[in-house]
C-alpha cells in the first residue's frame, strides 16, 4: 500500500481532530473539579458556622445549669424517707405488728362477754326491793382497743368498752403508759385495772365464775378495779409479788361543784409463794385499801352495794345495799388471801374487813369472804403468773375439732360467798350465795360458761319486817377474747 500526498494530509487532519477532542474533554473535567471544590469550601464554611452555633448553645446551656445549681444550693437537700419494715405476728391470735428488730409493736385487742340469765326470785315480803327480777341478755363487756410497745421498754394501751351492767354508751376502759425496762418491775399510770385483791388480779377473761364474789366487789369498788385513774407500781419474782397504787376517780365521774374533791385512795397488796414449781403452787397474801376522800356528787357520803353475783338485771343492786352513809370521813378495807394449785385442782379464798369512819357518828364495820375450788376434767391447769400475782386461764390441749373428735377443755367449779352490810342502825342485808359452774374452753380464744346460783339476802327492817329474798339464777356466758 503506497501513501499519496492526499492521503498523507488526510491522516494529519484526522490526528489533529482527535487531539483537539481530547483537549476539549480534559478542559470539561477541570471545570467540574473546580466547581466541586467551590461547593466543598462552601460546605466547610457552613459546618464551621454550625459548630460555632453549637458551641454557643452549649455554653448557654451550661450557664443555665450552673444558675439552677446555684439557686438549689441555697435550699437544704431533701432526705429520702426511710422504709420501715413491719412483720405481722399472731400471739394468742391477737393481730400484732412489730418492726423487724422487735423494738416497737402495736396490737389489736378485744373481748366480748355476752351474758344470758333466767331468774327464779322470791321476795320475802311486799316491801322487798326489788319486788321482781327480769330475765334477759346483756353484753357484760364489749371492749376493743390497741396495746403497744415502743423502744421495747415502754407499754401503752387505749381500750374502750361498749358493754356494762346494762348496755349503754361507749366509755374509756384503759388508757395508760407503763415502764417495763427492768425485769420484775412495772411502773404505770393512767386509767387501769388496779391489781388489788387476788380475784381482781385474775383477768375477767380467766375468771372461774361469770362474776367475782360480792365480798370482793364491795372492797374493790371503794377505790380500785376497772376504769380507775391510778399511778403506782409492782415488783415480782417467782416467790413474791408486791404492788402499791394511789387511786382517783373512775372514767365518767362528774361532780356538780368544783369545791368537792375528787375520790382519792390508796391500795397495797403483798403476796408470798413458799411453793411455786411445776407440781404445785401455794400463795398467801395481805391486802389493804384506804379511801381518804369519797368524792362524788356529794362529798362525805358513801354507799356499799352489789348484785347477787349476776349482772343481767341491774335492779338486783338494791337488794344488798347499805344505802347512803352520811358524814363519812374515810374508809378502809383489810383482807387476807390464800390459794393452792396442784395439777388440775385449784382452790382460793379471801376474807375482807370493811370499816367506815364517820364524823360525829359511830364508826361502822362490815365483813365478807368467799372460798372456791375448781378442777379441770381434761387435765389442763391454771398456771401461776409472776407478773399478775395470780393464776391464769386454761388453754385447751385439744381445741374443739369435731372432725377429729377433740372437745376442748372442761372445768367444774364451786364457790360459797358471804357478805354482811349490817351494823348498828344500818341494815344493808346479809348475802349467802352458792355457785356451781361448768366452763367449756373451746380454744384459747373462746369459752362458754354455765352458772347456777342459789342464795338469799336476809334483811329485817327497823319495824321487824323481812325485806329480803331468796333466789335461783341460771346464767350463761359466751366469751370471745384476743
Amino acid at each position: 500500500m503506497s501513501f499519496t500526498p492526499h492521503k498523507l494530509f488526510g491522516a494529519i487532519g484526522l490526528i489533529g481532530a482527535l487531539a483537539s477532542g481530547s483537549a476539549h474533554a480534559q478542559s470539561a473535567n477541570d471545570d467540574q473539579i473546580s466547581i466541586l471544590k467551590q461547593q466543598l469550601r462552601a460546605l466547610e464554611k457552613k459546618l464551621d458556622n454550625v459548630q460555632k452555633q453549637t458551641d454557643t448553645v452549649q455554653k448557654q446551656t451550661a450557664s443555665v445549669k450552673q444558675s439552677f445549681a446555684n439557686a438549689n444550693a441555697s435550699y437544704p437537700a431533701k432526705k429520702a424517707v426511710p422504709f420501715i419494715a413491719a412483720n405481722l405476728k399472731m400471739p394468742g391470735n391477737r393481730p400484732t405488728f412489730c418492726t423487724e428488730d422487735g423494738m416497737n409493736c402495736i396490737a389489736i385487742t378485744g373481748r366480748l362477754h355476752l351474758d344470758t340469765a333466767a331468774y327464779s326470785y322470791n321476795p320475802r315480803s311486799g316491801t322487798t326491793s326489788p319486788s321482781s327480777l327480769n330475765d334477759g341478755i346483756n353484753a357484760r363487756r364489749a371492749r376493743l382497743g390497741l396495746i403497744g410497745t415502743f423502744n421495747r421498754d415502754w407499754e401503752y394501751a387505749v381500750i374502750v368498752d361498749a358493754g356494762g351492767t346494762t348496755d349503754g354508751n361507749v366509755v374509756l376502759n384503759n388508757a395508760y403508759v407503763a415502764y417495763k425496762g427492768v425485769k420484775g418491775l412495772v411502773i404505770q399510770g393512767g386509767y387501769i385495772d388496779v391489781p388489788y385483791t387476788l380475784d381482781e388480779a385474775m383477768s375477767s377473761n380467766n375468771s372461774i365464775f361469770m362474776e367475782r364474789a360480792a365480798s370482793q366487789v364491795l372492797a374493790v369498788s371503794l377505790g380500785a378495779g376497772d376504769f380507775r385513774a391510778a399511778f403506782g407500781g409492782q415488783v415480782f419474782s417467782d416467790h413474791y409479788w408486791v404492788g402499791a397504787y394511789v387511786t382517783g376517780p373512775t372514767t365518767g365521774t362528774t361532780t356538780v361543784n368544783h369545791s368537792i374533791p375528787q375520790p382519792l385512795g390508796a391500795t397495797f397488796r403483798a403476796v408470798g409463794l413458799p411453793i411455786n414449781n411445776e407440781v404445785a403452787t401455794v400463795l398467801v397474801g395481805f391486802d389493804a385499801l384506804y379511801l381518804a376522800q369519797t368524792g362524788g356528787v356529794t362529798n362525805n357520803t358513801l354507799s356499799f352495794s352489789d348484785r347477787i353475783e349476776v349482772r343481767v338485771d341491774p335492779a338486783s343492786s338494791a337488794l344488798l345495799n347499805s344505802g347512803t352513809l352520811a358524814n363519812v370521813n374515810s374508809a378502809r378495807v383489810l383482807s387476807g388471801e390464800a390459794a393452792v394449785q396442784v395439777g388440775s385442782f385449784m382452790a382460793q379464798g379471801e376474807y375482807f374487813d370493811y370499816a367506815v369512819q364517820r364524823n360525829g357518828l359511830a364508826d361502822l364495820g362490815f365483813k365478807g369472804a368467799y372460798g372456791q375450788a375448781t378442777y379441770v376434767l381434761t387435765g389442763e391447769k391454771h398456771k401461776y403468773s409472776n407478773s399478775a400475782g395470780a393464776f391464769g386461764g386454761i388453754n385447751p390441749t385439744r381445741p374443739v375439732n369435731f372432725a377429729t373428735g377433740d372437745l376442748g377443755a372442761w372445768e367444774l367449779a364451786v364457790r360459797y360467798s358471804y357478805a354482811s352490810l349490817n351494823d348498828l342502825n344500818v341494815v344493808g342485808g346479809e348475802l349467802k350465795n352458792t355457785t356451781v359452774g361448768l366452763n367449756w374452753y373451746v380454744n384459747q380464744n373462746m369459752r362458754f360458761m354455765f352458772n347456777w346460783i342459789h342464795g338469799e339476802v336476809a334483811k329485817t327492817s327497823s319495824a321487824g319486817v323481812n325485806t329480803g329474798a331468796d333466789y335461783d339464777v341460771f346464767a350463761m356466758r359466751t366469751q370471745v377474747a384476743f
